[in-house]
């Protein structure tokens, strides 16, 4: 059933320039145009705008994702089995509010100076979690890492540049890590590669913390023992 852009605004609670927003982001598909001033929407994006606003408000997913989300749907799977994946790999921990600020508030809760956020982004250590087209927002998982260990470096008097190695050397470890994952769902279904996509995205999670960890500890026991003289 088609319905007038006004009826869409109604029953989904979202107002008719919102919705031609979604339309021109691709999130929503083309109306049905009869003339200049009038144009038909599927009923269907009634349940697709109550999904945007959940994935926007709740989740706060970038754009890109809540359209790879969308696609999910229109194969069949209902919000949740379609949003799993990017629950797992854009979800943050559970001590930490799901919420966005901007470059000003970023500035104010980590501490750092407007050249040191420069510095930081231009390094690629810092990464905004929403940056898309004229769209900078940083997610509370910024925060800490702007504030514990940014501004920690900076004060120290370190050269920022000097740690672009884990940049260049993570890159390697995803590309490998995407590699691995795509030979596992080779061949499935969608519901199959949701499932392990999902939980390989947390497995390589713990493997990164856990791998490092280990290494780094290793590495300063051989000094300790060299240093003892055995």
């Amino acid at each position: 059933m088609e319905l007038k852009i006004g009826e869409i605004a109604k029953r989904s609670g979202v107002p008719p320039s919102t919705i031609r927003y979604y339309v021109r982001q691709g999130l929503l598909p083309e109306p049905t145009k009869v003339n200049k001033s009038m144009a038909y929407y599927d009923e269907g994006c009634i349940e697709k705008i109550q999904a945007i606003r959940h994935l926007q408000e709740k989740k706060y997913f970038p754009l890109a994702v809540i359209r790879n989300i969308l696609r999910r749907m229109d194969e069949g799977l209902s919000l949740v089995e379609a949003e799993a994946i990017e629950d797992a790999v854009f979800g943050t921990h559970a001590d930490i509010p799901a919420t966005l600020i901007d470059k000003r508030e970023l500035l104010k809760t980590s501490g750092l100076s407007e050249e040191e956020l420069n510095q930081a982004l231009k390094s690629g250590l810092l990464m905004p979690y929403i940056h898309e087209k004229n769209e900078v927002f940083y997610n509370q998982e910024d925060v800490r890492f702007a504030r514990d260990v940014l501004k920690k470096i900076f004060d120290f008097g370190q050269d920022i540049r000097e740690l672009k190695f884990y940049i260049e050397l993570g890159e390697k470890i995803v590309d490998r890590e995407i590699a691995l994952r795509k030979k596992a769902v080779q061949g499935k279904s969608t519901k199959e590669n949701i499932k392990i996509t999902t939980e390989i995205s947390m497995m390589a999670d713990y493997i990164r913390a856990y791998v490092l960890r280990r290494l780094f500890q290793r590495r300063i026991e051989q000094t300790i023992r060299k240093s003892l003289g055995k």
